[in-house]
């Protein structure tokens, strides 16, 4: 790629029609969001919370500013930013600097949705505000010199940067920064061009005023982090929900960034969309309301009161059209799945069979009420976990097998649909999972290794309002994409 000068602000461009589709998809989870979910509850705060402390952890991952475990950061979110939640977690721990500083982002981001629900928008003011509030605990930030010489210099906290900055991309050219003596005039320009286009849809404005903030990069340190922050608040004033972008997304997150600093904003306007739809997805989950602790009236008390819950979930006003409607799409999405998976199976057991003659394939699935429809209850949890919803598995999972046998080696590919959320929330999620099966020890018992989980992005999620078409494209490249992940490393186990 050619060095790339810094540029003036322009304006929101015209996004073309290859986003109607996920932008649609983003409309229709949030109708069955809004009828599902109440701001008002305990539920959705803490959902919301949940939401929050997830962001205040991975943005610093996305700008390596500390590394904490996988497991360290499931207890946080769970639990809330403490050295407690941090005790619970057995997979490693952090320091108290590193703690301190998540719960320092952790306050900007609760800062910033009280902003959102007091109607503010985004000013100068503002965007320096969010700057102090981001770095208070950073004294320092690793400057360039003459020569290329790197040092520790102070960061000076709301304040725009005194020196010009770049950055040098992958392929070594130079991508430069909006010059210090222009920052504040191209922020002016930017806040008054975003306040034109309030009637854009909302994820694309938040793309478009995230790059271009990006590119002007008006602080010394930190605008990434700024960047995140004010796309949450453009999302929370247009009603929907603080999406993530977590250590698993930062390569796609940069390559869209730069594609947009080559002038083509529909990947990152893309990504935003997907994120968006883990985010309401994620907020669908209303957590079981804690009755355990009920002492008064004993056993049979705390029994009714679950059992008013349920029924009250049972009951709820659309939940039986929408429990049927959400079965119906299930059931016609896994028969496409199924055949598709059937075809691939045929055509791998052929190829494999040039190196291994007794090589076979084996395809089934299950469907609700039937008992198997309950099977692969660790790896069903597992990708709910990993995409960041709860399973409702209650009564069952539309899944589809497919498992291929090879010199001893066993590959087993799992696709699940799966109810999101407590009670008949309307939404459906298609995930991946797959792991390879070999033989130890004297009993040869099978030992399953775990080679390929859906991650956020790497998902498909239907409302009640959808059709067995819908998003089928989305379907086949999720399933493409992830049967050539899991064969490569199924091959190289084969070595």
């Amino acid at each position: 790629m050619r060095d790339m000068p810094w540029i003036d602000v322009e304006p929101l461009p015209h996004v073309n029609g290859d986003l109607e589709s996920v932008l649609a998809s983003v409309a229709s989870l949030k109708r069955a969001w809004t009828v599902v979910v109440s701001s008002n509850s305990e539920s959705f705060r803490e959902a919301r919370r949940r939401s929050l402390r997830r962001h205040a952890i991975e943005t610093g991952i996305i700008e390596r500013l500390y590394d904490v475990e996988w497991g360290v950061t499931e207890a946080l979110v769970a639990e809330g930013i403490t050295a407690e939640a941090v005790a619970t977690s057995s997979n490693g721990a952090i320091g108290e600097d590193v703690l301190e500083l998540i719960r320092s982002q952790y306050d900007a981001l609760t800062f910033l949705a009280e902003v959102a629900r007091e109607g503010r928008d985004i000013s100068i003011s503002l965007v320096k505000e969010l700057h102090v509030a981001l770095t208070r605990l950073q004294k320092t930030y690793t400057a360039t010199g003459p020569g290329g010489l790197r040092f520790e210099a102070t960061l000076h906290h709301g304040q725009w940067k005194q020196q010009p900055n770049h950055v040098t991309r992958p392929d070594g050219s130079v991508l430069q920064y909006t010059p210090p003596d222009q920052v504040q005039p191209q922020m002016e320009t930017l806040i008054e061009l975003y306040n034109q286009t309030a009637e854009r849809d909302p994820v694309v404005r938040g793309a478009w005023f995230h790059h271009r903030f990006v590119r002007i990069h008006p602080f010394e340190d930190g605008n990434g982090r700024v960047a995140r922050c004010l796309t949450l608040l453009t999302l929370l004033r247009g009603n929907l929900a603080p999406l993530v972008i977590d250590r698993r997304e930062r390569d796609r997150y940069l390559r869209c960034l730069d594609s947009a600093n080559e002038g083509d904003l529909r990947p990152l306007s893309r990504f935003f969309a997907e994120l968006e739809i883990v985010a309401l997805r994620s907020e669908l989950e209303r957590p079981v309301e804690e009755l355990a602790g009920q002492t008064t009236g004993g056993a049979l008390a705390v029994l009714d009161a679950h059992i008013s819950r349920l029924r009250g979930l049972r009951d709820e006003a659309g939940a039986g059209e929408r429990a049927n409607k959400i079965e119906a799409l299930a059931s016609g999405v896994q028969a496409r799945v199924s055949a598709w998976l059937e075809q691939i199976g045929q055509a791998i057991q052929s190829r494999y069979k040039e190196l291994d003659p007794d090589a076979f394939y084996t395809c089934m699935s299950a469907t609700p009420p039937d008992p198997k429809s309950y099977w692969w209850r660790r790896q069903v949890v597992r990708t709910a976990r990993s995409v960041d919803f709860y399973a409702n598995i209650g009564q069952g999972v539309w899944w589809t097998h497919l498992r291929l046998s090879v010199l001893g080696q066993k590959l087993r590919y799992l696709a699940f649909l799966q109810k999101v959320g407590h009670g008949e929330t309307g939404v459906l999620t298609l995930t991946v999972y797959a792991e390879v099966l070999s033989e130890a020890g004297e009993e040869a018992r099978e030992i399953a290794e775990e080679i390929l989980v859906s991650s956020p992005t790497e998902s498909v999620t239907w409302t009640f309002e959808d059709n067995p078409e819908t998003h089928w494209n989305s379907v086949v490249e999720l399933l493409d994409e992830s049967m050539v992940a899991a064969l490569d490393r199924f091959s190289a186990s084969l070595s």
